[in-house]
């Protein structure tokens, strides 16, 4: 892959990136930055529609995951004590996702961690204002599917830029795609 042939890739998402703020901004979403995480998993899980609803179920995984967290820390707490209620919480929450990775719809591990952190920065930073916990969820879930659908429609238009310069098939990798 030549710079030249990847430019108009590289400004296609940048413009993208761009328009995207802008209308964010415009309707007045309190948490433009949200969409940024799913994007890139889009390319991170290979960018292929084929695992799209892998990357749903990881992200509403997660999402679901913190929700659960904030339930279950105080009862948590209770038994083991205020000092390891929390890590006591996260310790089973990252065993369950991680062992998630043995399944085949649920293995997509980085999205449910990408998408639980994510909520905990929605919610604390109070980018869901005075929403509930449980009331955060679908905002930030909403933001997560914005992402994902500007992941695969980049994806898409990169495809049909490299295509309608002559590049085809494993020419359109780039370093990143050609890593083992």
């Amino acid at each position: 892959m030549t710079i030249k042939k990847f430019l108009p890739v590289a400004l296609m998402i940048a413009v993208s990136a761009a328009l995207y703020v802008i209308i964010a901004s415009y309707f007045k979403f309190s948490a433009l930055w949200a969409p940024f995480i799913s994007w890139p998993l889009y390319f991170l899980a290979g960018a292929k529609p084929s695992r799209l609803h892998k990357e749903v179920i990881g992200l509403s995984g997660g999402v679901l995951a913190g929700y659960l967290v904030l339930q279950v820390v105080g009862p948590i707490s209770s038994v083991v004590g205020a000092t390891l209620g929390l890590p006591v919480t996260v310790l089973i929450t990252a065993f369950i996702i991680v062992m998630l990775e043995l399944t085949d719809w649920f293995e997509l591990a980085p999205a449910y961690f990408f998408a639980f952190a994510g909520y905990f920065a929605y919610l604390f930073g109070k980018f869901a204002g005075e929403a509930t916990a449980f009331q955060a969820m679908f905002p930030f879930w909403g933001l997560l599917m914005i992402g994902l659908a500007m992941g695969y429609l980049t994806a898409f238009m990169r495809k049909k830029i490299l295509e309608k310069q002559g590049v085809y098939g494993a020419a359109q990798n780039t370093v990143f795609d050609k890593e083992k």
